[in-house]
């Protein structure tokens, strides 16, 4: 056998196995896992596989006036509204990745409500009711909110808004807060966001898969460049943040390994508000801090509200 042939082998094998694992990832976690409802307006999934709390407030949260709005990439997208008669306050909550039922929210959207605000909760792209062929991971979904900031002003001129949202529902406040936003806007909320696309599944491959981060995510890169029009270094929250105004809480739980804790603290340090505070709630694992510690969670999340609203 000739000796380059081994080494040549060995390295069409790799190339070949890099490229299928881009494509792989790119396919696996920005391609929307359900089809698209158009006429029929029920939420996608079982109720039966939630916990009864989650599955009480997801029904509650389901009973809200359907509103939509048409993204600027031509998507009809939707969302639950519930009103509250003679506020101008409006809880504007982003829920997380392929949670298709708003679950990882529903119970904040509650207490929110028995607060005596109003609740609008969207559908991102590529989830439930809303149109969209990809998740943008915060992205594009950062346009989309701001869409939602204009819905309610048409509504209510007089509104008084603060974003909300947990995991990629927290990545996409902090990369909406980079954006100009009216004066209504007056807090926003993130709980256990990402600090950018890049970073996060780069911690994924080497903590869970055991892979080189490089060259799979430069590849993912340009393969979602052109595929759906961002690549992942693109529009970061933590590059976002560093434009922002509004007065921001991060909160994360010291135990995630999934969005990792020590995220928050460069989130933070790079936020440019003059306003900002970091709360961490011991022994949370990912998305689970209202859950662990609900009075260190809702007090800290009360007076923040109180300060600005």
């Amino acid at each position: 056998m000739i000796w380059w042939l081994i080494p040549t082998i060995v390295v069409s094998v790799l190339i070949v196995l890099i490229i299928a694992i881009a494509f792989f990832m790119v396919n696996h976690v920005l391609r929307r896992a359900l089809p698209i409802v158009s006429d029929d307006f029920s939420v996608l999934g079982k109720a039966g596989v939630l916990s009864e709390p989650v599955k009480e407030a997801v029904l509650w949260l389901e009973t809200g006036e359907v509103i939509k709005q048409t993204s600027f990439d031509g998507l009809k997208l939707y969302a639950r509204f519930l009103k509250n008669e003679d506020s101008h306050i409006y809880a504007l909550c982003c829920h997380g990745y392929k949670n298709q039922r708003m679950q990882d929210i529903s119970n904040q959207a509650l207490h929110f409500y028995k607060m005596g605000y109003n609740v609008l909760c969207p559908h991102a792209r590529g989830h439930g009711m809303s149109e969209g062929r990809y998740i943008g991971m915060g992205a594009d979904e950062r346009h989309d909110i701001v869409g939602w900031i204009k819905v309610i002003t048409d509504m209510d001129p007089g509104a008084k808004i603060f974003l909300y949202g947990v995991s990629m529902g927290g990545a996409t406040v902090m990369t909406t807060c980079g954006e100009k936003l009216p004066d209504n806007v007056r807090c926003a909320i993130e709980d256990c966001g990402y600090s950018s696309i890049w970073k996060q599944f780069s911690y994924h491959l080497l903590k869970t898969y055991r892979l080189p981060y490089r060259p799979i995510l430069d590849l993912c890169q340009v393969i979602s460049k052109r595929r759906y029009g961002f690549g992942f270094k693109e529009f970061s929250a933590l590059e976002q943040i560093k434009k922002t105004t509004v007065p921001f809480m991060f909160i994360h739980g010291d135990k995630d390994t999934y969005v990792p804790y020590s995220m928050m603290e460069p989130l933070y340090m790079a936020c440019s508000s003059k306003e900002k505070r970091a709360v961490s709630i011991a022994g949370a694992v990912h998305a689970s801090s209202y859950w662990m510690d609900a009075d260190t969670y809702w007090s800290e999340v009360e007076k923040w509200l109180e300060r600005f609203l």
